[in-house]
Parts: C-alpha cells; sequence; structure tokens
C-alpha cells in the first residue's frame, strides 16, 4: 500500500507498505545535484555528501556508521547530475534510530577541518581511479561533449583544482542555500506504517526549512566529438544522439529501442559486433533522462584498428532501425523492460528509490500498472517515428585510446 503527505515544513513523506517484508529501505533525497552547481561551487555536491558522513554535534564519523551497522543495517549516499540520496537499509524495529540518523546528517553536519582535509585527499583519489578507468572515463567525456559548456556536461566529482579551492564554509554555505525542504521527499518501503513514519519525519526534521533556491537555467544537448590520447589496449567509445527528458512519453519508446539494439546478448548490436565479428567483448547500449533533455548512447570497446568498423556498424543498425522492426524484436523488448520493472518489486531498496525519483521528477507517483499499459501501448510505427527522431539529432562521439585513426572519424560528425 503506498501514502504520501507532506508535513508542515514542506518535506514530502511516502511509504510503500510491504507487510510479507521484515526490513525497511528509507532515504532522504534531495532534488539537488551537480547541475545546481555554479563555477565556484563544482564538486560542492558530492563532496557535501561525503562530508554528512564526517560528524554531526551529536555524533563522530565512526558512530553515524556504527549506529546502523550495529544493528545490521547499511547506510550510504550517491550524488547525481541532478539528485543527492542519504539512504539506508534496516530490520523493522530500527526504523527510528535509521531516520534519526539520516536526518542527523543533514541538518547536524560539522564540517570539521581536519575531516574536511582528509575527504579533500579521499575525493581527488576518487578522481584519479576515475581517470585511471578509461571504460569509466569515456561517460564523462561523452556527457560533456553532449552537453558542452552546459552544467549537465560538468564532472559530479569536480577537478582535483576544484576541490582543492574549497572549505568547510563552502559546504555550509551550500547547504543552507540548496537543501530546502520544498526540494526533499523522505521515503520508507517494507515493514512500515505511515502514519508511524509521518511522525518519525515530523519529529526528527523539526530544524529543516523551505527557502528559495536559485533555478537551473534550461540545459541544451550539443553533440560534436571528443577524443583523449592514451596508451591503452583498447580504445573505448561511445557514440551517441540526443534522447529525451523524464518528462517526455517517448522515453519508453527509446528504452525499447535501447534494448532491442544493445539491450542483451540476443541484440542487434551484440550479434553483429561481437558474435558475427569479434570486434569487441564488451558492446551495449544505454539512455538517460534529465529534467529538460537526455541521451542515448552505445559503449563499446575494441582494438584501435577496429574502431572505424564498430562504427560503421553501429550506423548502419542505427538507419535499419528506423525501418525495420519485428514484432518478435518488439514483443521481447517491452517483456525485457516490463520483466525489469516487476522484478523491481522484489527489491524494496528499488522500490523506494523509484517511488523517489518519480516524485522528484514528475510530482507524483505513477502506479506500475500505468507504466506497464503505456509499453503494451508502443507500437513499430511509434518506435519507428521514435528512431527517426533520435537519430536525426546531431551526433556525439567520445574516444579514449590510441587514436590513430581520429581525424577520419570526425568524419562521421
Amino acid at each position: 500500500m503506498f501514502s504520501l503527505d507532506h508535513i508542515n515544513n514542506g518535506i514530502a513523506v511516502a511509504t510503500d507498505t510491504i507487510d510479507s517484508f521484515e526490513t525497511v529501505s528509507l532515504g532522504l533525497f534531495v532534488n539537488i545535484g551537480s547541475v545546481n552547481e555554479n563555477a565556484e561551487q563544482k564538486g560542492l555536491s558530492h563532496f557535501l555528501e561525503h562530508m554528512a558522513f564526517k560528524g554531526t554535534t551529536t555524533r563522530s564519523a565512526l558512530q553515524i556508521s556504527s549506529a546502523i551497522e550495529s544493528v545490521g543495517g547499511y547506510i550510504n549516499a550517491y550524488t547525481s547530475k541532478e539528485v543527492t540520496a542519504f539512504h539506508a537499509k534496516v530490520l523493522k524495529d530500527d526504523v527510528k534510530l535509521a531516520v534519526d540518523v539520516i536526518t542527523d546528517i543533514i541538518q547536524n553536519s560539522t564540517f570539521d577541518t581536519d575531516e574536511f582535509a582528509k575527504e579533500q585527499g579521499v575525493i581527488i583519489q576518487e578522481i584519479r581511479q576515475l581517470n585511471d578507468a578509461p571504460d569509466d572515463y569515456v561517460f564523462d567525456m561523452f556527457q560533456a561533449q553532449c552537453y558542452e559548456n552546459e552544467k549537465l556536461g560538468t564532472q559530479i566529482l569536480g577537478s582535483e583544482d576544484d576541490i582543492l579551492r574549497h572549505n568547510p564554509n563552502d559546504l555550509d554555505t551550500y547547504l543552507k542555500t540548496k537543501y530546502s525542504t520544498d526540494k526533499m521527499i523522505l521515503v520508507a518501503s517494507g515493514k512500515i506504517e505511515h502514519k508511524a513514519f509521518l511522525d518519525l519525519a515530523g519529529k526528527f526534521t523539526s530544524n529543516m526549512k523551505k527557502f528559495d533556491v536559485e533555478p537551473v537555467e534550461k540545459q541544451s544537448y550539443k553533440g560534436g566529438f571528443s577524443f583523449k590520447q592514451k596508451e591503452l589496449e583498447q580504445t573505448h567509445l561511445i557514440l551517441g544522439f540526443e534522447g529525451v527528458s523524464h518528462s517526455n512519453e517517448d522515453k519508453f519508446a527509446l528504452s525499447i529501442l535501447s534494448a532491442i539494439l544493445g539491450g542483451g546478448m540476443s541484440s542487434r548490436l551484440f550479434q553483429e559486433i561481437r558474435e558475427k565479428r569479434g570486434l569487441a567483448y564488451s558492446v551495449f547500449s544505454f539512455c538517460s533522462n534529465y529534467r529538460d533533455s537526455g541521451t542515448f548512447g552505445v559503449y563499446a570497446a575494441c582494438e584501435d584498428s577496429k574502431v572505424e568498423e564498430v562504427i560503421k556498424i553501429s550506423l548502419a543498425e542505427f538507419d535499419k532501425i528506423q525501418h525495420d522492426i519485428s514484432e518478435t524484436e518488439l514483443n521481447k523488448a517491452k517483456m525485457q523492460l516490463k520483466a525489469s520493472l516487476l522484478m523491481g518489486l522484489e527489491s524494496s531498496s528499488t522500490r523506494m528509490e523509484r517511488i523517489a525519483n518519480q516524485y522528484i521528477n514528475y510530482g507524483l507517483i505513477v502506479p506500475l500498472k500505468e507504466i506497464v499499459k503505456k509499453i503494451d501501448a508502443i507500437s513499430i510505427d511509434s518506435l519507428k517515428l521514435v528512431a527517426q527522431k533520435i537519430f536525426a539529432s546531431k551526433p556525439t562521439l567520445a574516444l579514449i585510446g590510441k587514436g590513430q585513426c581520429t581525424e577520419k572519424l570526425n568524419e562521421y560528425m
């Protein structure tokens, strides 16, 4: 059973009651991410997420983690382009403790100078680890080229210079000017009673307030070519196009297109690039949706001499799918998408996150049966129209590797 309310300070409170569970997944999701940062604030959303666990006025860093782990629970957080989340999973009798800890780290972080300096070093190591992992780094390159000179194109982690430039006061100011209660939803999924959870929310968030937050200007897709030379055994590449926003109904059709093209071992690109020609070990497609825009892309890693062939095959499949889709492919992709949604019902963490993201993106919770109905309504003709629109946008190609044929690849842009 699902319930949604707002407490007096403006925080949305949602529960997804599952009587058969013995656990509860809960989290505080904030509609603030790296897109909310100005040039002087790069990396602060992610830095704040880290520092929230480094001590409050009532708990040390060790006490924060120990409080949850001592009852067998789990606590963590993450930062994305548009959302920062603090979440935990505990037994049903420990929900009060988990709400207390999560709201404590948001309201009462001390941003201790020593802990701040240590975490600067930790985040710098995280940045270097990303830079050393080409299969991850190419996604940042792709995003930066898709949204060149836009906030959606900036790295969530920030640069080393960004991190070294910040101080504890920057974090405190960022928290006090971005974390307004009308940007938040507190969600619980599992063995939970709505009224009791609502009471806990009111008790433990009483010091949180609503205030005006500077709006984010509309983000626009740009596209183009990006290359980083690095001596690697493989070249890692992403070829993509402009996708759709969260609110665009075409997002379901695009997910189906992605499944047909690169959603598994039987997908077109996997069969053509790996199975038939042996050009790559890893090849898959993906969709990313944001408030104003989105992306569709195909990732592959192959020998540098095979990059052009992989791109040609991908482009050929993009062209083919605009006028050639079988009922078998459509039905299989629909089942993949619906199965993924339905399997997610077996995880309280997945259910919690789905509710939070839907509320943040749409201001309401869309019943799963309505989503399934929209997926079922997609036809071959409607799928072709979406494909034609997506592949008519300016392409984006991001590469990291030796780049011996870089000039020739630029011709595809």
